[in-house]
């Protein structure tokens, strides 16, 4: 039973291999900075030969990939490395890696094995990172159109959860255990709530370059029937919920003043550059360079 088993791995691996295409529809590219970038929305490739898919969200969002090109060139600039990256080429019509393979693919066979590449990819550059760095982080690059166009940063906490005063935030173990910084939490000098929406969370950082962002020390949780997104399958797969040293966070870029032009992706590009240089610093406690 087990050799069957095995066998039966082994030839859907070999198989997903051989689909034509794969590295064209999921790029692949390695890294050397203790950073990982999944773009999973912003393709717009249409293969004939795939299945559109029936439910779910299927619009893409739009600039994503060219404001991820330009990220991994001002790291690149500013830090000395380039981050892995994992990009899907696919129209979200087509597949959409952040979500569970049945939902994502709905039974097409191409949709499947490009599935796989994504997350086996991300998965791989996780297991690299942590290798080589002990530790790491992952940002999942969206887009939203909600009407209060901020950041918002999703670390697996929903909206409701975060008009939780910063006392009871701290207190609340258990919530912090089903995050996708779990691992962060453990080695960040700051309490929990400071990492989350503090002056030098992500969200704080950003702020100070000029960006308005949710969680932040201006915007600690979402307004009454306010949009927001707290995370999806990207992050609490590879994430450090559940296991290893790599946290993640989902970054939901708005249209007005970050995609909506390339001078407005480069200023963009450059600020979280430079927010996670300090990042690193203060809550990993070294250097991202």
């Amino acid at each position: 039973m087990r050799l069957s088993c095995l066998l039966l791995i082994l030839t859907a691996a070999a198989s997903r291999a051989q689909t034509p295409g794969l590295e064209k529809h999921i790029e692949v590219r390695p890294g050397t900075l203790p950073l990982i970038l999944t773009v999973p929305h912003g393709g717009s490739l249409k293969p004939d030969n795939m299945l559109a898919r029936r439910y779910g969200v299927t619009g893409m969002d739009s600039n994503t990939i060219p404001l991820a090109e330009m990220l991994i060139e001002e790291l690149q600039t500013r830090h000395g490395g380039k981050p892995h990256a994992i990009i899907s080429r696919l129209h979200r019509s087509k597949l959409d890696p952040n979500r569970e393979l049945k939902e994502a693919a709905q039974g097409d066979a191409t949709a499947e094995a490009a599935w796989h590449r994504f997350h086996d990819s991300a998965q791989n550059a996780c297991d690299a990172v942590m290798k080589k760095h002990g530790f790491g982080l992952l940002l999942d690059i969206h887009g939203h159109r909600h009407l209060d166009q901020r950041v918002e940063l999703g670390y697996l906490i929903k909206g409701e959860q975060l008009k939780a005063g910063d006392a009871e935030l701290n207190a609340d173990t258990a919530l912090i255990a089903t995050t996708s910084i779990r691992d962060l939490d453990k080695r960040s000098p700051q309490n929990f709530a400071e990492l989350v929406r503090g002056p030098q969370s992500l969200g704080g950082l950003l702020e100070f370059r000029g960006f308005r962002c949710l969680p932040s020390p201006t915007k600690a949780h979402p307004g009454v029937m306010a949009g927001y997104f707290s995370g999806a399958y990207d992050v609490s797969a590879h994430g450090s919920r559940d296991r290893g040293t790599v946290s993640a966070i989902q970054v939901e870029c708005p249209w007005n003043n970050v995609r909506d032009t390339p001078e407005h992706q480069r200023r963009f590009a450059r600020a979280l550059a430079d927010s996670l240089g300090v990042y690193f610093e203060v809550h990993f406690g070294r250097k991202l360079k």
